[in-house]
């Protein structure tokens, strides 16, 4: 136990001494040396064989060192002063009197011969039956533990020692309690006191205790305490105690703290684990290129599992960095806009935040390990020296804007293991040429693909089934498809995909909405599945290349518009017997050249074949490669869509999926 804190008692007088010293020469006192009255109201000075004194006015006298002023008169024909005081003293105990110098002129008479008086002092008791005289106090020092003015990293109890009493109790008749405060305000908190294992001692309790970081004062107010003297005898009052202490909580979750230039951020407190978080000043990174594993304070260590959202951000002259094995998950926005070069990803990381590398314009090459199966959207935005990134197994979706802007970046190749594209998840590539859609894909975000105008082919699996608006918005497609199972084609689909010349609109889709081919300047072929029943606005607007449009369904779809210089040039090819009913719908009766074909029979050839006839032309719609010979062997055409010249009479071979039809023209 420590000393911390004296404090000497003085409301309650002490025992003193009978002792005197009065001068010699005749002056004798009142109360007398020694004497024993029961108040002092006055205190009488006198000298034998004098005839004059002469008091001097505003004087006091001292009684156990207090100053008490007095007013003075004099009797007995000149040789007493009597002095009266202005605060009588009443309170049983020792009192030791002095009577300084100067306080009266004293001599044979008033013309010249008169001195000063002397000091002089002596003690007297007063024995009051109303006010008794106290307990005899000793000296306290009080001590505390823990010791006052040290910091804690909690506030549970504290042990107080009277040193020099005998004991020390709480005091049955106390009115006052003791008082926890942080900067002067109260704190919320229940004291209660017990026995120490020392008799001198009492050990103060907090409920709760104290945990949150703070300075704080223990106030145990004069009195609280009954204490006793060595050889027994009445109780005596303690004094006022105030006992300071810094709590230095150890970090709760969420709570950030700093060791060695490098802030974290308490992860979790069961399984002691911290995150790096970002600092004051962002130059304090620069020079890092990597962090520790663990980091200790006071006493508690913490392994370092994450670099937390924003902890690197837009931190400058940093180039390569190594995250360290143990590191199991970079956060939000980790390395945004940081000047970041290159980085090693170690395989214990499992998941990448949003925004990690978003705007690291240095940044060159990125590997990802086979560990990470989940990373979040924006990852590489912006990413404009981006000219390489490898993928591993296990990622399961490309999520939103995961590399929208990497503007240098030319192939890159997905995973087998994904499943969906985000929106807007490889846009603005500007210069990509390859990259691919795994099989098993089965969703497609808005504008997924958009503005990648050196993107020439991109096959869609038949496992697509949904698709967003626009997502080959403005790409350099020369020829696209999609899955059968398609039934709508979204807004913008192929809008201002201005190299992409011929479309075959798939066999179940009913609807084709708004500007999905506006701008494809190429555009000379169109085929419309036989369940096309919809067509939106604007859809053909600026095609005016088309020359050939085939409609399969009997049925003429509403909302049909195309340019005029379509309508003027282009062939409107239809089903058998339909064609009376395109030249009254509108939108397709402004067409000039309408035709009307008879279908073959190719059942026998293979699934997702179509041919037909018109005058001395055999048209051909497929999704697999179809071959025209005639009997002599000689090969006519080979393609998916096209047409070839008949001859009447002729008999013609068509091979299709290792089968084979003839038919007589």
């Amino acid at each position: 136990m420590k000393k911390t804190l004296l404090y000497l008692t003085l409301s309650t007088c002490t025992l003193l001494p009978a002792y005197a010293a009065i001068p010699d020469g005749g002056w004798s006192v009142t109360p007398k040396n020694g004497s024993t009255v029961d108040k002092i109201t006055e205190i009488t000075v006198s000298k034998t064989n004098e005839h004059y004194m002469d008091p001097y006015i505003n004087r006091s006298v001292k009684i156990n060192g207090e100053a008490i002023s007095v007013t003075q008169k004099v009797t007995n024909n000149g040789g007493t002063v009597v002095m009266t005081l202005a605060s009588p003293v009443e309170k049983s105990g020792t009192y030791e009197i002095v009577v300084p110098s100067r306080m009266f002129t004293y001599g044979y008479s008033m013309w010249g011969d008169e001195e000063d008086n002397p000091e002089m002092s002596w003690t007297v008791t007063v024995d009051n039956p109303d006010q008794p005289i106290g307990p005899v106090i000793p000296d306290i020092e009080v001590t505390a533990d823990p010791e006052s003015g040290s910091p804690v990293k909690l506030l549970e109890s504290v042990t107080v020692k009277f040193g020099g009493a005998a004991s020390a109790t709480v005091a049955a008749d106390a009115s006052v309690s003791a008082l926890v405060t942080s900067l002067g305000a109260p704190v919320d908190v229940t004291v209660s006191f017990s026995a120490a294992a020392d008799p001198d001692a009492v050990t103060v309790t907090f409920s709760p205790a104290v945990a949150s970081s703070g300075e704080y004062t223990l106030t145990l107010p004069e009195g609280l305490f009954d204490l006793t003297a060595d050889g027994g005898g009445e109780a005596f009052a303690s004094p006022e105690v105030k006992l300071n202490y810094t709590v230095k909580a150890p970090p709760a979750v969420g709570e950030k703290f700093v060791v060695d230039n490098i802030r974290y951020i308490v992860l979790s407190r069961e399984l002691m684990t911290a995150a790096v978080t970002w600092p004051d000043n962002e130059d304090d990174y620069a020079s890092l290129t990597t962090v520790p594993t663990s980091v200790t304070l006071d006493g508690e260590t913490f392994a370092v599992t994450e670099i937390g959202s924003l902890a690197f951000s837009e931190v400058r002259g940093m180039s390569s960095f190594k995250v360290p094995e143990g590191i199991t998950a970079i956060g939000d926005a980790a390395f945004w806009s940081s000047s970041l070069e290159s980085i090693e990803i170690p395989p214990s990381v499992t998941a990448i935040g949003e925004s990690a590398f978003e705007e690291c314009k240095s940044l060159k090459e990125f590997t990802l390990p086979a560990t990470v199966t989940s990373v979040g959207s924006d990852m590489f935005y912006g990413c404009a020296s981006l000219e390489s990134v490898t993928l591993s197994e296990g990622l399961a979706a490309i999520p939103d804007n995961f590399l929208a802007g990497c503007v240098i970046l030319k192939e890159v190749t997905i995973p087998s293991t994904v499943r969906e594209f985000g929106e807007f998840s490889l846009s603005e590539c500007s210069a990509l040429t390859t990259t691919n859609i795994p099989e098993g894909t089965t969703k497609l975000g808005r504008f997924a693909f958009a503005k990648c105008p050196l993107l020439t082919r991109l096959d869609v699996p038949e496992t697509v089934t949904e698709m967003g608006h626009g997502v080959f918005y403005e790409t350099g497609l020369t020829e696209a498809s999609l899955p059968e199972n398609i039934t709508v084609i979204p807004d913008g689909t192929f809008q201002c995909c201005t190299d992409l010349e011929e479309f075959v609109v798939g066999p179940n889709v009913t609807e084709i909405e708004t500007q999905a081919f506006y701008w494809c300047f190429k555009l000379k072929k169109i085929v419309f599945g036989e369940k096309v029943a919809t067509l939106g606005t604007e859809l053909f607007k600026g095609d005016d290349a088309i020359a050939e449009v085939i409609c399969l369904g009997a049925e003429p779809a509403t909302g049909a518009e195309f340019p005029q210089a379509v309508y003027d040039n282009a062939t409107l090819t239809v089903p058998e017997g339909a064609a009376e009913a395109y030249r009254n719908a509108p939108g397709w009766k402004e067409f000039k050249n309408i035709h009307s074909v008879s279908s073959i029979d190719v059942a026998a050839v293979a699934d997702g074949v179509q041919l037909s006839v018109e005058g001395d032309m055999l048209g051909i719609v497929a999704d697999t490669d179809v071959t025209v010979t005639d009997v002599s062997g000689r090969v006519l055409y080979c393609g998916r869509t096209g047409a070839v010249a008949l001859s009447r009479g002729s008999v013609y071979l068509v091979t299709a999926g290792g089968k084979t039809i003839k038919f007589r023209h």
